[in-house]
């Protein structure tokens, strides 16, 4: 019996060589108690009966947990030594043990080496990720630039209020930068202009690209652009159905109002067909009166209307009209 004793410790010694606590000759019995009692025969037989040889880390855990319940025993100094019962092992519980702990040596040799392959493969793919970040942080000079490019006020910025709408659009432009000669072009055909805040009109339906050209006082120069994209809705108000040109101040024209309208036509006749007056442009009227400048006689007479609004569109109306006086 004293030689399976010293088996077990020899054993255990063995296995746990690299053990970094100074362990006492007297922990060593109640190594072998606490196996006993925990029953590594039953341990041994369940791990690898149920579950294989892949277990080796749960069975060494709980072999590991024994062996830290006995050292935890081992330190208490309010330990009664003399109540303590020491279990003696059997030949079957050393030769268990022999067979688990040559089992596990072996397996717990090849999970060192997968878990040393799979850390190449980690420290691999670190320096691969980390690789561009630390060139970039070698190279101070190209920091130093980026700093100074995106933390430079810019010397060509603009910005434009509106950014778009219906013709006629009012815009205000100005530079944010630090140029102090702005020189703008619209995109709409109208002469540039050299100015610091300039204010366009955009009488056209498009989409038109504003650029600027700024120098600075260093004499650095730079440019930059917006879009303005300006929409049209042309119409021809309601034309009146009658008028008195008789001189009292009240309907004494014929006129009627049209919106965003680059050009118009309207021709007026008689029942007979003849044409008694026309006019062109957005500004005409009608006072009545024949293209001799005689006085019309008072009746009902005929017109069209002829236009083309800012979107490109062709507007027509057609009516009739009562003159009187």
């Amino acid at each position: 019996m004293k030689q399976e004793e010293n088996d077990i410790e020899n054993l255990f010694k063995e296995s746990f060589t690299d053990f970094e606590a100074e362990v006492s000759p007297s922990v060593w019995d109640n190594v072998k108690t606490g196996l006993k009692a925990a029953g590594v025969g039953a341990i041994v037989r369940t791990f690898f009966n149920k579950i294989g040889t892949n277990a080796i880390v749960a069975a060494v855990s709980s072999i590991a947990a024994v062996v830290t319940t006995v050292f935890i025993m081992n330190s208490n100094k309010a330990e009664d030594s003399k109540t303590r019962m020491i279990i003696k092992p059997t030949k079957n519980s050393v030769s268990e043990i022999k067979t688990f702990l040559a089992v596990d040596n072996k397996k717990v040799a090849l999970a060192k080496s997968q878990i040393k392959e799979e850390t190449k493969d980690v420290l691999a793919n670190v320096e691969e990720t980390t690789a561009p970040i630390n060139a970039i942080k070698k190279n101070k000079k190209k920091i130093a630039s980026v700093i100074n490019t995106f933390s430079e006020k810019p010397i060509a910025s603009i910005t434009s209020s509106p950014v778009g709408g219906t013709v006629p659009l009012i815009v205000n432009l100005v530079n944010t930068g630090t140029g102090k000669v702005n020189k703008w072009t619209y995109g709409d055909g109208k002469k540039g202009e050299v100015e610091v805040n300039p204010v366009h009109v955009f009488d056209v339906p498009g989409v038109y690209t504003v650029r600027l050209t700024s120098t600075n006082v260093d004499g650095k120069v730079a440019t930059d652009s917006i879009k303005v994209e300006v929409t049209g809705n042309s119409s021809i108000a309601s034309i009146p159905s009658s008028f008195s040109p008789n001189g009292d101040g009240i309907e004494d024209v014929f006129v009627f109002q049209s919106k965003n309208i680059v050009s118009m036509q309207v021709v007026l006749f008689n029942k007979k067909g003849k044409v008694i007056y026309t006019w062109e442009g957005i500004d005409g009227k009608w006072e009545g009166k024949n293209q001799k400048g005689e006085q019309a006689k008072e009746g009902l007479y005929f017109y069209i209307v002829s236009a083309t609004g800012v979107d490109g569109k062709k507007y027509e109306q057609k009516g009739s009209i009562n003159l009187t006086r």
